[in-house]
């Protein structure tokens, strides 16, 4: 039975590069996203300040006095 033993070898051989190109896209797609994400998350800081800016500049109804 060589044959057979060598046949699955060479099957398992395949099983472990598609494996192991699968995985090796799932890190690149996983590492871009991260990136992306890094830098909407970096730009949405940025401009959160300018707009509590403007919010901040509406105006606002005077405190009632103390009783």
């Amino acid at each position: 039975m060589p044959t057979t033993r060598q046949a699955q070898a060479k099957s398992d051989d395949r099983d472990d590069k598609r494996v192991f190109r699968w995985g090796a896209i799932m890190v690149i797609v996983l590492v871009v996203l991260a990136v992306l994400a890094f830098f909407l998350l970096s730009k949405s800081r940025e401009r959160s300040p300018v707009m509590q800016e403007q919010t901040q500049q509406a105006p606002q109804k005077p405190a009632a006095p103390p009783q």
